[in-house]
């Protein structure tokens, strides 16, 4: 038969309320939202948005180490503010970057072959139309 272990009684674990786990889900929600709030503000007072961005990343992740409680539930908050906005520049950059990829491969630019004019194109009309008004007025 297996020995029970003695409680002694000198446990630190105590019983949660569950306001606990409400206060952390806040304290993250009120990370997030001053993170991405001082993230635009740093990007609108002429801070790029990338540097911005990385500053609530740095700034979250030193104070999810550094911090207990809610304050290092609100860091984690920032730090993941800071992180989308991180994530969401570099979306930008691609799709911006996908879009001038395409435009370019429309127009032809950097290619070697001369472009080509579409039909109906302006110049080839005006030449057709003075072509035409030099034979009306030389007959």
């Amino acid at each position: 038969m297996a020995k029970k272990k003695k409680d002694d009684g000198g446990s630190t674990k105590r019983k949660s309320s569950g306001n606990g786990k409400a206060w952390a889900v806040a304290a993250a929600a009120g990370g997030a939202a001053v993170g991405a709030i001082g993230g635009a503000l740093a990007a609108r007072g002429g801070i790029e948005p990338k540097t911005a961005a990385m500053a609530v990343t740095v700034v979250g992740a030193a104070g999810a180490l550094a911090t207990t409680g809610n304050v290092r539930w609100a860091a984690t908050g920032a730090l993941g503010a800071g992180a989308s906005q991180l994530a969401l520049a570099w979306l930008q950059k691609k799709t911006e970057e996908a879009v001038a990829a395409k435009a370019a491969a429309v127009i032809g630019v950097g290619s070697n072959q001369p472009r080509q004019g579409l039909p109906g194109d302006v110049a080839q009309a005006f030449h057709d139309a003075r072509e035409q008004m030099q034979d009306d007025y030389a007959n």
